[in-house]
């Protein structure tokens, strides 16, 4: 595999990374609302009424969250083994 293609692999998983842990925010988030409610809009609570629901839904939230932290560790891992390839592949020997 290129150099370059390699790079392109890392930044894509990167990214994926990022929609990843954004994705876990927002739901993080939309949990936090149904939680407390939000006074300002007049949304009221709903974990109180669908307890069931809500303990569900924030094991999902958990869950989702340490696959995100595993994803995180195989992009490191991979990116850092891709480095270690291509750092030693490209000494040249006098």
């Amino acid at each position: 595999m290129e150099t370059a293609a390699c790079h392109v692999l890392i930044i894509t998983d990167a990214l994926i990374m990022g929609f990843l842990l954004s994705a876990d925010g927002a739901a993080a988030a939309v949990g936090i609302i149904a939680r407390d409610g939000n006074s300002h809009l007049q949304w009221p609570r709903v974990c109180f009424m669908f307890n069931k629901f809500c303990n569900q839904g924030t094991t999902a939230i958990v869950l989702s969250t340490l696959g995100s932290l595993c994803f995180f560790l195989l992009v490191a891992l991979s990116a850092s083994n891709l480095h270690k390839k291509f750092k030693h592949s490209h000494v040249v020997a006098t």
